[in-house]
């Protein structure tokens, strides 16, 4: 069966995303029932499982086929869950996945704190599972993304941020968890170091289109098949890739103007459309597009050395997916 629908990849692992699923609700066992109902509300609003579903399928692709994928793809999503709860704090966020985020139905201090719960959670599980390389995978990559929430602040309105920058950010907040879903399924069949590095750094160039692409969508994608309003980033300070394509092409005086907008506290909507028709006339989408290509295609290298098979062709069609969600 050749994969080129986002559903066979989910009928393919219907039964693993329904255990996920119960997984993350069976072990919201807290004595305070507000943590739970916070929880809940989240883990009920929707939501890919993407993470679960590369972790799964690298394991299924290593030759593993056993309950534990389902018990570390649970860790996995109380530990993006949590990012999600204390990022949508940081930022104000109003929605989430088309409802209303939690800060805004039970506020920040609530929402904060049951986000640590979930780390927490998270980590209980992780030791009862007791295998040191995903311990340490794991407690790296929970690491690396609070360091990256960090280093993104004190980035914030920094008009100059590098491209190596930009990259470490997203990196830092979306790449390594996929890294380290890939790598763990190459753990959990106790497959060998170069094994692990290839799923590793498939993850990671995966994640990193995975969030290129969003930042492009935040200005250059369609309202109405988003479900997002463009221009968030710019709201909230972010030099993202398209514009820093765009900085780098522009002539001064527009470049300044640029700038400004950057640094104003609340950039407008006239700032916005300024931004966007410069995008449209120097062809940033198609550029940024090519840019994030390049990462999909040496992340379909490093899958070279598998057999073919059934999560082969899911892996690689995933790879598109993630890019060309809604282009």
């Amino acid at each position: 069966m050749a994969i080129n629908q986002i559903n066979q990849v989910f009928d393919l692992l219907k039964d693993e995303i329904k255990n996920v699923e119960e997984e993350l609700l069976r072990n919201l066992d807290s004595e305070v029932q507000m943590v739970n109902e916070v929880a809940s509300y989240v883990f009920k609003s929707g939501g890919k499982r993407l993470r679960p579903v590369f972790l799964i399928l690298s394991s299924k692709l290593s030759g593993y086929d056993g309950p534990r994928s389902i018990v570390i793809s649970g860790v996995v999503e109380y530990i993006h869950t949590a990012t999600l709860l204390h990022d949508d704090v940081i930022d104000g966020a109003m929605y989430r996945r088309g409802k209303k985020a939690a800060n805004r139905v039970f506020g920040n201090d609530i929402t904060v704190l049951c986000g640590d719960f979930l780390y927490s959670r998270a980590f209980v599980n992780l030791v009862k599972d007791g295998d040191p390389d995903v311990q340490m995978i794991l407690a790296n990559a929970a690491k690396t993304m609070s360091e990256g929430e960090v280093f993104q602040l004190v980035k914030t309105a920094n008009f100059d941020l590098s491209m190596d920058d930009y990259l470490k950010i997203i990196f830092s907040k979306t790449a390594v968890l996929f890294s380290s879903c890939c790598e763990i399924g190459a753990v959990l069949a106790k497959k060998d170091m170069d094994t692990r590095n290839r799923l590793k750094e498939y993850g990671k160039l995966i994640g990193l289109a995975f969030q290129m692409s969003d930042d492009i969508l935040d200005y250059l994608g369609d309202e109405n098949k988003t479900g997002k309003k463009p221009g968030t980033d710019l709201k909230e300070g972010k030099m993202t890739l398209p514009l820093i394509l765009l900085r780098d092409i522009l002539d001064a005086n527009n470049k300044e103007k640029i700038k400004e907008i950057i640094l104003k506290d609340e950039p407008n909507e006239d700032d916005l459309n300024y931004i966007i028709e410069l995008m449209k006339k120097y062809n940033i989408k198609e550029k940024a597009e090519q840019f994030v290509d390049s990462f999909i295609e040496k992340a379909k290298e490093q899958l070279s050395i598998f057999d073919n098979s059934i999560y082969k062709d899911a892996l690689i069609y995933l790879s598109e997916y993630v890019i060309k969600r809604d282009r």
